[in-house]
């Protein structure tokens, strides 16, 4: 009787937050009902109607777009729960609510998860629509995501190059999806340094976006900062600097100022002006990026890693090691577990640590080194 009442309790709670969104000591309350039973009995599942699943996953979404990623995850994996229940585990509308949970983890760095949810989802899409099906590209792309993620590039190349086949044939070459995984393969070879092709890629994508979405979409905003991330690689600094600046813009007036995606525009802009030799303007584009991070994505996100880096970097080239000591520890430690000791970001951030030089001082500041970019989200490069 317990196990039943804390079941109907939750959702009795998530229903609350429809009204409620701003509360967020219910969701702190549905999470302690959801510890005290991991499983819904099925009996009760099945009695739960389409309209209150429906505003569950609004409510996901809202938390969704406020940067509360996890959150949201709590919320959609119930509706999971009870979905499967109700349908089975391989009706093809699981493949949605996997791929909505990978989604969910890989902004919080959880990338095994989010591998297990993305074939999953093509498992099922494949099994019950074949292998040119558009939806199957769609979960291709976010699994190729993943792999881009964990620098198993060869593996994201390939899936990549497979989502363009499949949308190419379907929609023709200048569809939007078509331009998101040109965008995605651009921003792989980016990685891999090769700039020139990323460029064009990234370029492509844009005149594909704007045609089709608008200049102002928040759609454009992760091909925008792509490819301003691969003109400051280039050393084009104004005009990266000009497109950060539009991105930002455009994030701000989507989600407010507080938002993970704003985020990643001021940790970019930080790099920039690092570039241009503004140490002043860079720490606080990176101190601000870093306060929105560990705000809305915790302590020991990958992201956060990231940013701490990029400040510790910026305080060694000033001969600042006291202060980019502790930033590099902490960002070490963050970087390899959440990415893995072989992760190319994890490997370079060691390495700055390492070049720390003990006897360097405030009046002898050592040279400085080039930017170097390290990951990519949702929202475009991150360096």
């Amino acid at each position: 009787m317990q196990q039943l009442w804390s079941a109907v309790r939750g959702l009795l709670l998530a229903s609350v937050l429809a009204s409620t969104l701003s509360q967020e000591w219910a969701f702190g309350a549905e999470q302690d009902t959801r510890r005290e039973t991991d499983q819904t009995p099925i009996w009760v599942a099945q009695q739960v109607d389409s309209e209150t699943l429906d505003r569950m996953e609004k409510i996901a979404e809202a938390y969704r777009r406020r940067g509360l990623y996890e959150y949201a995850e709590a919320i959609i994996q119930d509706v999971f729960e009870i979905r499967e229940k109700k349908k089975g585990p391989d009706d093809p509308e699981m493949a949605y609510y996997h791929n909505s949970l990978g989604l969910l983890q890989v902004e919080q760095g959880k990338y095994a998860e989010a591998e297990s949810h993305y074939l999953r989802a093509a498992a099922i899409t494949e099994t019950h629509w074949g292998p040119n099906h558009p939806d199957l590209a769609d979960e291709l792309n976010n699994l190729a995501g993943v792999y881009r993620s964990q620098a198993r590039f060869a593996e994201a190349e390939g899936l990549y190059q497979r989502c363009i086949k499949i949308w190419e044939s379907f929609s023709g070459s200048d569809d939007p999806n078509v331009a998101l995984a040109l965008n995605n393969l651009g921003g792989l070879y980016a990685l891999q340094g090769r700039y020139a092709v990323a460029e064009a890629l990234f370029q492509r994508t844009l005149r594909i976006q704007e045609k089709e979405l608008g200049m102002e979409s928040p759609e454009i905003t992760t091909t925008v900062n792509n490819l301003a991330w691969v003109y400051n690689k280039q050393g084009k600094f104004t005009q990266a600097e000009a497109l950060y600046q539009r991105v930002v813009k455009i994030w701000v007036e989507t989600y407010g100022p507080e938002h993970p995606d704003v985020a990643i525009g001021l940790n970019n802009l930080g790099t920039v002006y690092r570039s241009l030799g503004d140490p002043t303007r860079a720490a606080a584009f990176y101190l601000q990026a870093l306060a929105i991070r560990e705000k809305f994505l915790g302590s020991e996100h990958p992201d956060v890693g990231t940013t701490l880096k990029n400040l510790a970097k910026l305080y060694r080239d000033e001969g600042r090691n006291k202060d980019a000591e502790p930033l590099y520890r902490r960002a070490v430690a963050i970087l390899e577990k959440a990415l893995g000791k072989n992760h190319p970001e994890a490997a370079e951030t060691r390495t700055g640590y390492a070049r720390l030089a003990p006897e360097q001082n405030e009046k002898n500041p050592i040279k400085k080194s080039n930017p170097s970019s390290n990951t990519f989200t949702k929202g475009g490069v991150d360096h």
